[in-house]
């Protein structure tokens, strides 16, 4: 909303309206954001659904390795390693995560769907299913959607990030390193549908083994100044 006119009277009765509401132009900028994000998150839980299921099986298969998993079978999987928690404060959202905890059938999926979408030759799939085998046994990965109002404050793979990001499991805690995904967002919806524009990817990765993290209450935690939310991964086995 903007005055009519910026001159004399106009101009101090505007200038007393802001000050009596706070709205300064970053606070402007933060609600504005979040309207928009709050609508655009209602729409989508309404056409996600039927869009996700019309976006299934639409890579071919792959002629070099037949016995490929099936799609919906990944898919299904990421839905059950899956799990969103939103942040308010008052009516506007301050912080929301959406992690997919990389189990080892989310894992061996990712690899399949991969060979899928890039038509992988049967070397380039073997190798990868060994770096993934390699990466299970020593370190446990998270992909996180990641949203806050304020772009300076989505910052969490900086070292002079303000964020913590843990895993607590079997009564251990591990800190998580964050690295910014870089891949067009295209890609990562193909391998993880409810990652919706507004996430920042992440790839948040702990010095556990999946085996010792998959088969226990898993507890993962993103805090900081801005705002704390908890997820909590019940045993994938």
């Amino acid at each position: 909303m903007a005055p009519p006119n910026l001159n004399g009277k106009d101009l101090d009765h505007w200038l007393t309206f802001l000050d009596r509401f706070s709205l300064s132009r970053d606070d402007l900028r933060m609600k504005t954001k979040t309207f928009f994000k709050m609508m655009s998150s209602t729409i989508a839980a309404i056409l996600l659904p039927a869009l996700f299921l019309s976006s299934c099986a639409t890579y071919p298969p792959n002629p070099n390795i037949p016995e490929l998993s099936p799609e919906g079978d990944y898919y299904s999987a990421v839905a059950a390693a899956s799990q969103k928690r939103q942040v308010y404060d008052g009516l506007y959202e301050i912080l929301e995560i959406n992690a997919v905890l990389v189990n080892s059938k989310v894992a061996a999926g990712r690899v399949d769907q991969n060979a899928r979408m890039y038509q992988w030759t049967r070397e380039q799939y073997n190798k990868e299913k060994a770096d993934m085998q390699t990466d299970l046994s020593k370190q446990t990965e998270i992909i996180l959607g990641f949203f806050v109002p304020s772009r300076k404050e989505d910052n969490l793979a900086k070292k002079t990030s303000v964020w913590k990001i843990f895993l607590d499991v079997n009564g251990h805690r591990y800190e998580g390193q964050a690295t910014k995904i870089k891949a067009l967002p295209a890609e990562v919806r193909a391998l993880y549908p409810d990652h919706v524009r507004f996430y920042t990817p992440y790839k948040i990765e702990f010095p556990v083994p999946i085996s010792m993290v998959e088969n226990a209450e898993a507890k993962f935690t993103v805090t900081g100044p801005v705002a704390s939310a908890t997820l909590d991964f019940p045993p994938s086995k």
